[in-house]
C-alpha cells in the first residue's frame, strides 16, 4: 500500500467517491470509463467553462483593498490548481470575484439541486475542496456555488470550518479507497445505479447476488447493464479494398474492377472494424479509430485471426496481478471446471433441440450428462482435458449425423482443421475465429491478459484466456449459426472450393457466415442466473468481468452460463 500523498487526489475523484466509492475505484484506480447519455450531456453543458478564459488578479490579504474606479469585476474559467500540502489537484470551472478581496468557486452541473434547493453532498465536497485550493493560493473564500443547468439556477452556500473538515475527511476516505486492491462493495438497491455510466462494468446487482451483499430474491435483479449500442461491427472481406478517413467517416474504396460499391461509414456507427486478407487501411483512419477506442481486427483471407489494434492497455493492473498469481491454483481449476462443464451442458442442450426422438438420442444425451458431472468433479486440468475430449467425441458424432441429414454433401468425418477438409469444418473454423476475436475483446476490456488462461496452456501467440472464456458459447453461437445456415439453405455445397485436401469458403459463403454469426451474437436470451434478457455479445462481456472478479477474490466462484 502506498502513502496517502504519493500523488495528488483529483477534486472530481472526491465527488465520485462521495457519490459511490465503488465508482471512484473503478474510474480512478482501475481506469474504467464509459460514456452514456448523462456523461455526453455533461460534456456538452461544460463546453464553455472548459475553455480557459477571463482574468485572475493576484490574491489580496485584506478585505478592504480598494479597487480602481475603472477596474471591472472579473472571473476566470477553467483554472487548474494544485497544492502539495493538501494533496489535491483539480480544475475549477469558474472563479468569480464576489466582493472586494473575496472570490467564489462556481462549478457547472448538468442536473438539478436537491429538492430542498441545496447542493448535493458530492458537489458540496468538491466545491469545498476547490475553496481550500484557492485559500492555499492566498485567496479569501467565504462561499461556494454550483450552476445547475437542469433548473438553470445558481445555488450558493456559505463556507464554514465544519464544511472544510468534513470535505477533507472525504478526501482522506478516497485516498484509503485508492489504496485497496479490490473495489468496495456495490451499492444495494440504489437508484444511483440506473444512470451510472459504469453500471455495465460494476454489475452491482449481479455481484451482490453472487456475494450475498444484497437482499435480492429470485427474479428481482435489475437489468442495469448498458443496452447494446447502436454501433455495429463492420467487416471488409474483399482483398485490395482501401479504407481511408473522410472527416468523421471511414471511406471504403473497393479495388478496381470489383463488384462492391464504394461506401462511407460514420465512425460513431462502428463498434469494431474487421479486415480480412489484403485490405489496406491508412494511418489517418487507424488513428481516428484508436482515438474512439474502436478495435481493428485482422484476419487472413481464410479467416485465421492475427490480432487487433489496442488504443491503450487497461490500467487495472491489479486484475492482471491476480490473474498471474492464480495461474495453476485451485481457483483457476475451479473456473476451468465451470467453463468446461458449461460447454458440455450446452452441447447436450444443442443436441436435445435438434436430434430426432429415439433411443439412440436419449443414450447420447445421458452420456453427455454423465461426462459433464465427471467434469464438475475433476481434480486436475489433465482430468478435465480427458472429459472434454470424451464429450467432444460424443457430440461431434451426432453433429455429423445432423449435418448429413440435411444433405450428404455436408458430411463431416468428425471435427478436423488446419486445414479443414470439408465445408462444415471450414465454416466452423471461420466461425470460431470470429468468436475468439470477440472473446479476446471482452477479456481485455475486463483488464485480463488474453494470453494467460486458466485451462488452455500458454503458447506463443495463443489467446488462452479468450479460448477459455468462449468454451460455453461454441455450441450456442457458432455451431448453431452453421447448422441453421445449412438447414435454411443460406449456403450450398457449391459455395466452397477444394485445393488438395483443404476446403475453403468462397466469398459468398464467408459473407453469409459473418451475417449468421452477427445475428446470433445480437440475439437476446434470458440469462439463466440473473433472469434478464441480454444478447450473447453482452453475456460474453459480463462473464469476462465476473471471471476477473473471481480471480481478484471479489466473488467466490465462476457463475455458470447454461442455456435452457
Amino acid at each position: 500500500m502506498r502513502s496517502s500523498f504519493d500523488d495528488p487526489l483529483q477534486l472530481r475523484a472526491v465527488n465520485a467517491h462521495v457519490f459511490c466509492p465503488r465508482l471512484f475505484w473503478l474510474e480512478y484506480v482501475a481506469g474504467e470509463f464509459m460514456d452514456n447519455a448523462h456523461t455526453l450531456e455533461g460534456s456538452h453543458v461544460h463546453r464553455r467553462v472548459d475553455q480557459p478564459g477571463g482574468s485572475m488578479p493576484a490574491p489580496t490579504t485584506s478585505d478592504d483593498t480598494p479597487r480602481e474606479d475603472n477596474e471591472k469585476p472579473w472571473h476566470t474559467r477553467s483554472l487548474w490548481l494544485s497544492d502539495d500540502t493538501l494533496g489535491l489537484t483539480g480544475k475549477l470551472d469558474l472563479v468569480d470575484l464576489v466582493e472586494e478581496g473575496r472570490v467564489m468557486p462556481v462549478d457547472t452541473k448538468k442536473g438539478k439541486p436537491t429538492r430542498d434547493g441545496t447542493l448535493w453532498e458530492a458537489d458540496r465536497a468538491q466545491l469545498t475542496l476547490q475553496a481550500l485550493l484557492l485559500k492555499a493560493q492566498g485567496y479569501q473564500v467565504a462561499s461556494i456555488a454550483a450552476w445547475y443547468h437542469g433548473s438553470r439556477q445558481r445555488v450558493v452556500e456559505d463556507l464554514t470550518p465544519e464544511m472544510e473538515t468534513w470535505a477533507l475527511g472525504h478526501a482522506m476516505s478516497a485516498r484509503h479507497t485508492r489504496s485497496l486492491d479490490t473495489p468496495p462493495a456495490p451499492l444495494v438497491d440504489s437508484p444511483q445505479c440506473r444512470g451510472c455510466s459504469l453500471n455495465g462494468v460494476c454489475l452491482p446487482d449481479e455481484v451482490n447476488a453472487l456475494t450475498g451483499g444484497g437482499a435480492h430474491e429470485e427474479g428481482e435483479i435489475r437489468r442495469v447493464l448498458v443496452p447494446d449500442h447502436d454501433a455495429v461491427p463492420v467487416y471488409i472481406t474483399e482483398g485490395g479494398t482501401r479504407v481511408g478517413l473522410k472527416q468523421n467517416m471511414l471511406k471504403i474504396t473497393p479495388r478496381r474492377g470489383s463488384e462492391m460499391a464504394p461506401a462511407e461509414v460514420g465512425l460513431g456507427a462502428m463498434s469494431q472494424l474487421n479486415l480480412m486478407g489484403g485490405v489496406q487501411i491508412t494511418t489517418q483512419a487507424m488513428q481516428a479509430l484508436l482515438r474512439r477506442d474502436v478495435p481493428v481486427s485482422f484476419f487472413s483471407y481464410g479467416g485465421f485471426y492475427y490480432g487487433r489494434t489496442q488504443s491503450a492497455t487497461s490500467r487495472n493492473v491489479g486484475v492482471r496481478i491476480a490473474q498471474f498469481k492464480q495461474a495453476e491454483s485451485p481457483v483457476a481449476l475451479g473456473i476451468a471446471r465451470t467453463l468446461i462443464a458449461d460447454k458440455l451442458y450446452n452441447a447436450r442442450v444443442f443436441l436435445r433441440r435438434h436430434l430426432p426422438e429415439g433411443a439412440e438420442s436419449k443414450r447420447a444425451l445421458r452420456k453427455l450428462t454423465r461426462i459433464r458431472k465427471k467434469a464438475e468433479r475433476a481434480e486436475s486440468v489433465e482430468q478435465l482435458l480427458g472429459y472434454e475430449g470424451e464429450g467432444a467425441r460424443q457430440y461431434w458424432s451426432h453433429f455429423d449425423a445432423l449435418m448429413q441429414g440435411a444433405d450428404e454433401a455436408w458430411a463431416m468425418q468428425g471435427r478436423n482443421r488446419r486445414p479443414p477438409r470439408d465445408p462444415v469444418n471450414a465454416m466452423l473454423s471461420f466461425g470460431y475465429a470470429l468468436l475468439v476475436k470477440d472473446a479476446q475483446l471482452a477479456v481485455e476490456a475486463a483488464g485480463l491478459d488474453a494470453y494467460l488462461g486458466v485451462y488452455h496452456t500458454a503458447h506463443h501467440g495463443r489467446p488462452s484466456m479468450a479460448l477459455d472464456l468462449m468454451e460455453p458459447f461454441r455450441r450456442l453461437v457458432v455451431d448453431s449459426a452453421v447448422y441453421l445456415m445449412v438447414r435454411r439453405g443460406e449456403v450450398s455445397p457449391d459455395s466452397f472450393v477444394r485445393s488438395g485436401q483443404a476446403v475453403a469458403m468462397k466469398t459468398g459463403a464467408r459473407k453469409a457466415l459473418i451475417a449468421a454469426y452477427e445475428r446470433r451474437m445480437a440475439e437476446s436470451v434470458i440469462h439463466p442466473l440473473f433472469g434478464y434478457a441480454i444478447s450473447y455479445r453482452r453475456i460474453i462481456a459480463v462473464q469476462a468481468r465476473l471471471l476477473a472478479r473471481v480471480l481478484t477474490g471479489e466473488i467466490e466462484a465462476m457463475p455458470n452460463f447454461r442455456t435452457r
